[in-house]
């Protein structure tokens, strides 16, 4: 059986950590996710990883987010770095949405504690199906 276009499409997206308010921080970290596009709603081979490179006391985390097809968001699980400086932190999973999915995007954090005091967004990737 030959694959779909979107089956044998690759994607990734990714963003350099900043705080609210400015800009990014040098080599504060950067976090990067790529999957292979298997149908509407469904991903394959999702690897995120997310680098903490300052010794700052924040916690670098990373998260794939979605748009379905009604317009809604999925933010999937946030998965952070807690290795500390100098430390690169990775995970490989699959996504499934009964819902569709019309848009991929990374999102990275910066966490103090349990608060939020950075974000990065990377690119949105169009699904090709």
């Amino acid at each position: 059986m030959a694959a779909s276009p979107a089956a044998a499409y690759e994607a990734a997206s990714s963003c350099d950590l900043q705080l609210f308010g400015g800009s990014a921080i040098p080599d504060a970290g950067r976090v990067i996710a790529s999957w292979n596009w298997a149908s509407d709603n469904q991903l394959t081979s999702v690897h995120l990883q997310v680098k903490d490179s300052r010794k700052d006391g924040l916690t670098p985390a990373v998260r794939l987010v979605t748009k379905q097809r009604d317009g809604d968001t999925h933010n999937w699980s946030l998965h952070k770095n807690t290795g500390g400086s100098g430390t690169t932190a990775d995970w490989n999973t699959t996504a499934t949405d009964s819902q569709g999915i019309e848009l991929v995007w990374v999102q990275g954090e910066l966490l103090d504690g349990s608060t939020l005091v950075g974000l990065c967004q990377g690119a949105k990737i169009r699904n090709p199906d």
